[in-house]
């Protein structure tokens, strides 16, 4: 399907997924943020009912909820399976993550009530930013969200300098090093950040997933389980039904992810968290 959301072009992927319908909201902008997506999904609601599943992305449990929390809860009595991809780093309200609320972990069980329970949900610590990174922090939050009852972690590295022009630009001013290249910001740190990572998860309980700018980690981190956010034998799990065969081109290299729709735009970045190190403009 095309980068933007365009109702014309779900109807091509219906037909290409069958019944295995992802609707993601999204991974394009934050769906704490930006009402648009809403409007966009239940557009796709009225044109075609709900989907096998939703995933919804955020910075913000209370935007989800007040935002879209009517729409999820519709989409529950409809059959929909639910999901929710929750980004806490303890970065909120710093420059990092400026307009990040900080109340996002007190409220996970909010959101999991409207979703169907904690098994439902995945924190991501996303991303892993050299210097800034916390294991201190990671293993406080990861003890905080498994005390919830979620069992499922994301953890992501901060795409490498030269990847992202508009990403360098704003990094510069906040991270010395950066535009030199960060020296230290190499295989070995990203192996070694992630093997502790994987100890620290798992002693709270956690099971820990990689994402797809560090999928090549999980061939080399006993523990880390491969880029799939989008999981299909989660879904599966979930939802009582089989696990699709096939995946998706996803959405990066190294994405596992099952073939999704994405009800989101880019563009979106001065109104919305306006986080540092965001790449999705």
């Amino acid at each position: 399907m095309g980068l933007y959301y365009c109702l014309a072009d779900y109807a091509r992927y219906r037909e290409a997924v069958g019944e295995a319908t992802y609707v993601d909201i999204s991974r394009r902008t934050d769906a704490g943020r930006i009402g648009a997506v809403w409007a966009n999904l239940r557009e796709v609601l009225g044109a075609h009912g709900a989907p096998w599943v939703v995933q919804v992305w955020t910075k913000s449990v209370r935007g989800v909820l007040d935002l879209g929390g009517d729409t999820l809860r519709a989409l529950a009595d409809a059959g929909a399976t639910l999901t929710a991809q929750v980004t806490i780093t303890g970065l909120a309200g710093t420059p990092w993550e400026p307009e990040v609320p900080t109340d996002s972990l007190a409220r996970l069980g909010e959101l999991a009530e409207v979703l169907g329970g904690p098994d439902h949900l995945t924190w991501r610590y996303d991303p892993i930013i050299p210097t800034v990174h916390s294991p201190e922090t990671f293993a406080r939050l990861a003890r905080e969200v498994a005390a919830q009852g979620v069992t499922r972690a994301v953890l992501n590295l901060i795409a490498a300098p030269g990847r992202y022009g508009r990403v360098d630009r704003r990094l510069a001013g906040l991270l010395p090093g950066w535009g030199e290249g960060m020296p230290g910001y190499d295989d070995a740190w990203r192996v070694a950040v992630a093997r502790e990572a994987v100890g620290l998860a798992r002693e709270a309980g956690l099971s820990l997933h990689c994402c797809a700018e560090s999928a090549g980690l999980a061939e080399r981190v006993e523990g880390l389980h491969p880029a799939a956010c989008g999981d299909g034998a989660w879904f599966a799990a979930l939802s009582g039904r089989a696990d699709p065969p096939g995946r998706g081109r996803g959405s990066r290299p190294g994405c596992g992810c099952l073939r999704y729709f994405d009800v989101g735009n880019y563009g979106h970045w001065s109104r919305c968290h306006r986080c540092a190190y965001c790449y999705a403009g």
